[in-house]
């Protein structure tokens, strides 16, 4: 059990280098509370201290090596092996947030059942980064290391597809990521894609990360009836898709590549059960036209050079997402998307008039996310039907007038903060975040803002800035404070405010924790969380990163003498954090 402890450790600690967010934090608790199998074993006895100074006898080493013996026989037959017990799709999970094939293989070794698990395992992930080579000082010696670390890329893929790939019919998920791409290399890629597509994969992955050659996708894979989802990132040719005919594909990625008016064209008839579309950093087209689509759920353009209009006519599409290139002017014709429910635009050119045409076409919109739309002057949003606004950095935004009553959370962050019109009965959580230069004359603005609710009793305000935070019962009382900070947030929740308090403490060397509170139930949570933190220490235990309980060196508590409803907790931080 020793063993697969210390595997299990290193797993934690890779997995936590993960880039993938979703389930990560779930696997990693899962993986924590594994390592602690055997450690405690009723009636095993303990190892004797050896003493400084003291040279052992051979008996004494004997009798030690009979008590290690005992121990282990003991940890085998009373601990529960919950590490081969695990879910497949928490394993499959694991697998994948490894990334690299040799710690993905080397996972074998933790159980037979973990072996067949790997053996059974449908993706296939080869990176050319994880295969890096170290590179002495010299252009010689440069070129050296890429060829090595080339050749041992291309040696795993053909033991690993020798080994695991032949045996199985179908596989699910095939990615591949090349740098530095040459004629050998890109026979070779053919010969892999293809025969990922003779295993009828169902989702591939091609990523190209070279400047001066392009790739040319084999018509084996334009052809495929199997593959559902494509993502296409770098110097990957796309004019093969002229003569494409993927009947099947659901979803359809195209990353740093050009892409054409043509190739959109041809992607629309030759692919008509897309659902999810995303064109991401992509040079062109001038035009992005979409009206054959009907399965079509999900559009999103990023930064795209030269786009200068967008027509979707799609009657099913329910998110649509827009990120202009350099505040270029970009119009646009959402007609026949009546059914669109999340819209997130960030399009610095778009003007009163053009924002007022698109969003009275989407009576079922429930997101509305503005992000750097600084044209915007005055905006008036009516929706019965929306629950979740945000306007961020939209510096020339003078008035914004809002009919929102089903609206649950709204967030705001800019320099102005002016609605004179407000129906937000419905709303339980608020953010906002404030220009430093002018933040005291938000003062009597958020006074106004605050006399649109009712229900003060329910709502807490925590107000906080890289050093101070204080927490409001009764968001009125903000009408006492001379001096705002940057960020403020309102919601009726009190899980919220003390996973805010965590976050903020989470960020080391904070200050000062101000609560203001006329009753004593509210206090004593937080109160809880800062002065029982020792007894939640081992929460890391089993991490290089330690949570700011480490960080504590002391908190002092002191009631105010003219406010006896103000609590507040003076930090002291150390410098290094301290070990469980």
């Amino acid at each position: 059990m020793l063993w697969k402890r210390i595997l299990l450790k290193n797993l934690v600690k890779r997995v936590g280098k993960s880039n993938f967010r979703g389930k990560k934090d779930d696997v990693q608790n899962f993986l924590a509370e594994s390592l602690v199998i055997g450690r405690k074993v009723e009636g095993s006895p303990r190892m004797p201290k050896r003493k400084l100074g003291n040279v052992e006898s051979n008996k004494d080493k004997v009798k030690k090596q009979k008590t290690r013996e005992n121990n282990e026989i003991n940890v085998g037959k009373d601990a529960v092996d919950r590490i081969s017990d695990l879910p497949d799709h928490i394993v499959h999970h694991i697998f994948a947030l490894l990334h690299c094939p040799k710690d993905v293989a080397r996972t074998n070794i933790l159980s037979k059942r973990w072996k067949s698990i790997f053996d059974s395992y449908l993706t296939f992930d080869f990176d050319e980064r994880y295969f890096r080579v170290h590179r002495g000082r010299g252009k010689h010696n440069r070129i050296k290391a890429r060829e090595v670390q080339k050749k041992n890329f291309k040696n795993c893929i053909e033991k690993s597809l020798a080994a695991r790939l032949e045996p199985k019919s179908c596989i699910h998920k095939f990615r591949l990521y090349v740098n530095n791409l040459n004629d050998k290399l890109a026979s070779c890629m053919d010969r892999w894609l293809s025969a990922a597509v003779d295993k009828n994969v169902k989702e591939l992955e091609i990523h190209v990360n070279v400047k001066k050659k392009q790739y040319l996708l084999p018509d084996v894979v334009l052809m495929s009836e199997t593959i559902t989802s494509l993502k296409l990132s770098g110097c990957v040719s796309l004019f093969g898709f002229t003569d494409a005919k993927l009947c099947n594909l659901r979803e359809l990625s195209l990353k740093k590549t050009l892409v054409t008016e043509t190739i959109i064209r041809k992607v629309e008839h030759s692919c008509p059960l897309i659902e999810d579309l995303r064109v991401i950093h992509c040079r062109g087209p001038l035009c992005f036209r979409i009206s054959a689509l009907v399965k079509l759920r999900r559009v999103e353009l990023h930064e795209c050079d030269m786009l200068s209009s967008v027509e979707i006519e799609a009657s099913n599409l329910e998110t649509f997402w827009y990120h202009g290139q350099n505040n270029q002017p970009c119009k646009f014709d959402l007609t026949g998307c009546q059914n669109l429910k999340h819209l997130t635009l960030n399009a610095g050119e778009m003007t009163d008039e053009m924002f007022q045409n698109c969003i009275s076409k989407f009576p079922l919109l429930e997101k509305l996310f503005l992000k750097e739309c600084n044209s915007l002057d005055k905006i008036t949003i009516i929706s019965g039907k929306l629950k979740s606004l945000a306007l961020n950095q939209c510096m020339m935004l003078q008035e914004a007038n809002i009919n929102t009553p089903s609206l649950f959370s709204f967030e705001y962050s800019g320099h102005k903060m002016s609605f004179p019109s407000m129906n937000i009965s419905g709303l339980r959580e608020a953010k906002f975040h404030f220009n430093p230069s002018s933040k005291a004359s938000y003062i009597s603005e958020l006074q106004k803002f605050f006399g649109n609710f009712d229900q003060f009793k329910d709502f807490k305000l925590i107000m906080h800035s890289k050093q101070n935070m204080t927490i409001f019962e009764d968001p009125r009382e903000v009408g006492l404070v001379r001096y705002i900070d940057e960020k403020l947030e309102l919601t009726t929740s009190k899980s919220s405010v003390l996973r805010s308090v965590d976050s903020w403490l989470q960020a080391l060397h904070r200050k000062r924790l101000t609560v203001v509170s006329s009753t004593s139930e509210f206090p004593k949570c937080i109160h809880t969380l800062i002065m029982n933190r020792e007894d939640d220490s081992y929460c890391c235990r089993y991490y290089s990163r330690k949570c700011w309980r480490h960080y504590v060196a002391g908190v002092k508590m002191a009631e105010t003498l003219n406010n006896s409803d103000k609590t507040t907790y003076d930090f002291k931080w150390r410098s290094t954090p301290v070990s469980c």
